[in-house]
């Protein structure tokens, strides 16, 4: 059968988003043609790159469901920019890159600024990495990166930013440090980093829909497909208060995590070559919410807890600042009881007992405030 928009991520939280781009691929590639067909043959991409280590695009070569090529090639995809690859003897689908030209320093920075000062259509923006909105000693906002000239003029990240989140149809940050700050939004920064939302937000500057904040140091390439896959059909994620897709951002790590049985056992490891609990050398499996266990990395192949280190909480709105460091030093067990056992049925945990629901809904309060600290603070860090 047909999969209808409104089924689409709830089927991911559900069946998990692998499978879910597995058994209706056929479905996902006709979504983006017929986008494709209305926008005059392509859907028109933009990689903004801001501050950051250009981790998720790194990340995006894992893409499985489709891969990153497939993507591109086949779905009639327009990246007509991304920097990281621009090379002169390389073209990502039908950008173009290497037939216009646009593969020298001189040029490259040409359809970039074609989408953020002229007419050219930006259908998705994807933002990598912190925008950085201080001023440095005798400059402006902005001027601790720069993307490339118009004009004549310099034009910083922040100036690109503004002008095509306006433009675009859908804005989706991409990344922990694009979604919340990350590492470079961390406490005693000096260049005003800021998440997207944040920055867009000083600059008095509305989207056409709210920005879509896909967490993680690196983002999971599947559910960034996914997602672009989800709002080229027209139907805007069902968003959490973060701006995060419930369908990838609704469930613990801790709950689905493979040591779970260690910990309803009171089993706890005391190295990390041991096969028990981690959560006592600092695993932040239990205040962090994603779907990593669900889906997991790598085609499906694992992910953190299961390939031998503890969860350092990347996806959590105050990485890598409290409550996610220090990074090996443990959080409290739940209150009231010693080893909580929990009954994961349905995809729901149950709780078992009144007193473990009173510890479990204490502890759960507990793990949300800084996340929702972490979206009021200009530094993406909480305290």
């Amino acid at each position: 059968m047909d999969l209808t928009r409104r089924d689409f991520l709830k089927l991911c939280s559900f069946m998990g988003a692998g499978a879910v781009a597995t058994v209706y691929a056929a479905d996902i590639k006709r979504v983006f043609a017929q986008v494709a067909q209305q926008n005059g043959g392509k859907v028109h991409l933009i990689w903004l790159h801001a501050a950051g280590d250009s981790g998720c695009t790194i990340s995006m070569l894992q893409a499985s469901n489709p891969d990153l090529v497939e993507a591109a090639q086949n779905l009639a995809i327009s990246a007509d920019f991304w920097d990281a690859f621009m090379t002169p003897d390389y073209q990502l689908g039908d950008s173009g890159w290497v037939t216009a030209g646009y593969t020298t320093e001189a040029t490259s920075s040409v359809p970039l600024m074609n989408a953020a000062f002229g007419d050219a259509p930006v259908d998705v923006l994807v933002i990598e990495g912190t925008p950085q909105t201080g001023a440095p000693p005798g400059g402006s906002p902005g001027d601790y990166c720069w993307v490339g000239q118009y004009n004549g003029s310099s034009v910083s990240g922040y100036t690109a930013l503004q002008k095509l989140a306006a433009k675009a149809t859908w804005v989706i940050a991409v990344g922990q440090c694009s979604a919340f700050g990350g590492i470079p939004a961390a406490k005693g920064q000096l260049t005003g980093a800021v998440p997207v939302t944040e920055a867009l937000k000083a600059a008095g500057v509305a989207t056409k829909n709210p920005v879509v904040n896909i967490a993680g140091c690196p983002a999971q390439p599947d559910w960034v497909l996914i997602t672009l896959s989800s709002v080229l059909q027209g139907f805007s994620p069902d968003l959490d208060e973060l701006g995060r897709p419930k369908a990838f951002y609704s469930r613990y790590i801790h709950e689905s995590c493979p040591r779970r049985g260690y910990y309803d056992s009171g089993q706890f490891a005391t190295s990390f070559d041991d096969p028990e609990c981690l959560w006592d050398l600092g695993c932040k499996g239990p205040i962090t919410l994603s779907a990593c266990a669900e889906t997991k990395w790598n085609g499906g192949l694992g992910f953190c807890t299961q390939a031998g280190p503890m969860c350092y909480g990347c996806m959590h709105p105050s990485f890598p600042d409290p409550p996610t460091t220090g990074f090996f030093e443990p959080l409290p067990h739940f209150p009231g009881v010693d080893i909580p056992t929990l009954e994961l049925a349905g995809g729901v945990a149950a709780v078992v007992g009144a007193g473990l629901a009173v510890g479990l809904a204490v502890e759960s309060k507990k793990a949300k405030e800084p996340e929702k600290q972490a979206a009021s603070e200009p530094s993406g860090g909480s305290g």
